[in-house]
């Protein structure tokens, strides 16, 4: 790497030791100006003015950080015929992009970014930078039909999403919950629930409302039991991150308010609610219908000689056909 993109990286690094997201934001202009220079070093092998790139971008905390006049240069590098370095380079910045807004992006973006993350080597950062880019997609109803179906199965690998994340605050939206809601896929349902839960971002009061309702509806009854325990499972964890108080939490994301702490504790809890009592209700109906296969004490003994004990005696043998109607699943003899 030549001294000219050493000493970007530099000060590159020094805007974010300063941690001023607004004062970045300010620049972003310029700085989204010094992305092309960062793909070609990236191409030549060097990838620590681009690795600079994004870490400012992500410290911006700006969902649109890139300016708009990238656009026509981010696509040529979507393009079907670019190499694996420049397609790679596309998809780890593409959550910095402006998605919405008909100008800006369409189906053809979409079906180009889509195909490029097939086309590069998958990695962590990879896969948090695609799933991150597909919610942000997905909460645009302009957008989101053009979405290949096949690109929700990301969610599945669960990536780790950074603290500042728009993916996840507007991926809560209830049009991207009734969007994977509508792909009746289970699994890909729960893991988008795992994702979008977090310390780290309250919910959309619409995908709340639906959160709710989908859990009853989809995850509700006794073969839904190991889901519903892995959602309170990360419940917890969620409700315990936030009793740890608003100083810990700032520490990782200093735009956090008191006033934000209080909404997702209510609204999480809410949540936690919800799957607590559909397990109650899995619990009442087992009781009701474990108490229906049960001898009555009648067949078992006389009732003369009958003993509150735990060890029971037959003391008169019951006839077969007497007991046929406890065992509805036997042959009819």
């Amino acid at each position: 790497m030549n001294k000219v993109s050493t000493l970007i990286s530099q000060k590159l690094s020094t805007m974010i030791e300063a941690a001023n997201p607004h004062k970045i934001s300010s620049r972003r202009k310029a700085i989204t100006a010094l992305f092309p220079h960062a793909v070609q070093q990236q191409q030549n092998g060097h990838h620590e003015m681009l690795d600079a790139f994004l870490d400012v971008a992500r410290a911006s905390q700006n969902p649109r950080f890139m300016w708009r006049w990238v656009i026509p240069f981010f696509t040529t590098l979507l393009d079907k015929d670019s190499p694996p370095p420049q397609k790679q380079a596309a998809i780890l910045a593409s959550p910095h992009l402006l998605w919405w807004g008909s100008t800006v992006s369409g189906k053809q973006m979409i079906r180009q970014w889509a195909a490029a993350t097939s086309a590069i080597p998958y990695s962590d950062k990879v896969c948090t930078s695609v799933v991150d880019t597909l919610l942000r997609i997905a909460s645009n109803s302009t957008l989101e039909p053009h979405i290949p179906t096949r690109m929700w199965s990301w969610l599945n690998r669960q990536p780790s999403l950074p603290p500042v994340c728009a993916g996840r605050y507007f991926g809560s939206v209830w049009g991207v919950v009734e969007a994977i809601r509508a792909l009746a896929h289970l699994e890909i349902l729960k893991s988008y629930l795992l994702l979008i839960w977090s310390e780290w971002d309250h919910l959309y009061h619409g995908g709340h409302g639906e959160m709710c309702t989908l859990i009853k509806e989809d995850f509700g009854g006794v073969w839904m039991e190991h889901h519903r325990k892995d959602f309170l499972k990360h419940l917890d964890h969620i409700l315990g991150q936030l009793d740890l108080g608003l100083d810990h939490l700032q520490q990782h994301k200093p735009s956090l308010e008191k006033g934000s702490i209080k909404r997702m504790k209510e609204q999480y809890g809410k949540l936690k609610e919800v799957v607590v009592e559909e397990d109650k209700k899995v619990a009442m109906a087992l009781a009701r219908e474990s108490s229906k296969l049960i001898f009555p004490p009648s067949l078992l003994t006389p009732t003369s000689t009958y003993r509150e004990t735990l060890d029971i005696h037959v003391c008169h043998p019951i006839p077969i056909v007497a007991g046929l109607e406890y065992f509805p699943l036997l042959p009819t003899l």
